[in-house]
């Protein structure tokens, strides 16, 4: 089978979200897969730590760079491309006009439930664009059964023709206490500490999260809360908001996090903290889990679906929820059974089951 991937969401140095999925899984299709001939569509020249190119993995970087999937994508398969028997892609957009059946990947569609959150120009493409690759696909991929039911729901599409791929973690070994103390050094952080990890924009509910970090503050004074992740358009009326708590020595923002730096705040973490109103499948959970960190989650269905009985959840709306969590997390028996169940539950989630099910349905297809 030769199968074609438009892996521009992989192909960046700083990978988050979409891209963070993409790199590992085109990792883990290039280690399990011998046997089906891979082409790698790309605008841009591969990273340096993309898989090498071998009999079985080519890349073909083109432009022109705008408008690359609406242009020049279609325009190459169907005057150069090598003859496919499918055209895969990482995100919900697949090329405008396809010679070869595609399938696209849809992560959430948390864009219909407020799209104010978005410029009109955004939200036209956001829209538009994965209405077109939904009808003209030949099969969908869904990151969780709740993204799944939500296609079915919004665009009444025949169950059987979305599948389903869960998302991965990395199997991560602990950093050393040097290293670690190396990144405490760099945000200056001096206190046990809660983490958030994700881009500030609104589905993430920080401003809620910080207004109840400040109230459990009033009793608990010596901890900090740590935001970690790149610096959305919500990001100013966050810092704001901090200001005026004046918090600003005790809630700390990183901007971007290398998978490093990621990893060492995962591990020494009181908790990770999910207050999401809206999430397709909640990576950072896992990934904490991993390292033994408890879960302090929104009672929101992908997270319950991800989660199981693994996390303690909270009422994204409600503060009451979220600050008697804060306190039940410090409970030592209540820490030991969430570290025990969350390491169970980490371990259902890897990026090579992730790419083993992708395969499936490529076969199949």
């Amino acid at each position: 089978m030769v199968i074609g991937i438009d892996a521009n969401e992989a192909n960046f140095s700083q990978r988050v979200g979409v891209g963070q999925y993409a790199f590992n899984i085109l990792g883990e299709l290039y280690q399990q897969d011998l046997t089906n001939q891979y082409y790698i569509f790309l605008k841009n020249p591969p990273q340096k730590d993309f898989p090498k190119t071998r009999d079985n993995w080519h890349y073909l970087v083109f432009g022109p760079q705008k408008l690359w999937t609406k242009i020049a994508l279609p325009f190459y398969l169907y005057i150069r491309s090598p003859k496919l028997d499918l055209f895969y892609s990482f995100n919900h957009y697949s090329p405008l006009f396809s010679p070869f059946p595609t399938i696209p990947t849809i992560h959430d569609i948390g864009y219909l439930q407020d799209p104010s959150q978005f410029t009109k120009k955004d939200f036209y493409q956001l829209k538009n664009w994965t209405e077109n690759s939904l009808k003209k696909s030949v099969q969908i991929v869904a990151v969780s059964q709740f993204t799944k039911d939500e296609l079915i729901k919004t665009y009444q599409i025949n169950p059987s023709k979305i599948s389903l791929v869960y998302n991965g973690v990395n199997n991560s070994s602990k950093a050393s206490p040097k290293n670690y103390q190396q990144v405490l050094n760099k945000f200056k952080i001096t206190l046990p500490y809660f983490l958030a990890v994700g881009t500030l924009k609104p589905n993430k509910n920080y401003p809620f999260l910080i207004n109840t970090f400040a109230e459990f503050l009033k009793s608990n004074p010596n901890y900090q809360l740590v935001i970690g992740g790149k610096k959305g358009w919500l990001y100013s009326d966050i810092a704001k908001l901090v200001t005026e708590l004046n918090l600003n020595s005790q809630i700390i923002f990183t901007d971007y996090l290398s998978e490093n730096e990621k990893n060492c705040l995962y591990q020494n973490a009181i908790s990770l903290v999910i207050p999401s109103t809206y999430e397709g499948f909640g990576i950072p959970a896992i990934e904490s889990q991993q390292f033994g960190t408890p879960v302090i989650a929104s009672s929101i269905p992908p997270l319950q679906e991800v989660l199981k009985d693994s996390a303690l959840y909270i009422d994204p709306f409600n503060p009451k929820t979220l600050l008697e969590a804060l306190k039940q997390v410090l409970n030592p028996k209540i820490r030991q059974n969430l570290i025990l169940k969350g390491r169970q539950q980490a371990q259902k989630f890897t990026w090579t089951n992730s790419a083993k099910s992708l395969i499936k349905i490529f076969s199949k297809i």
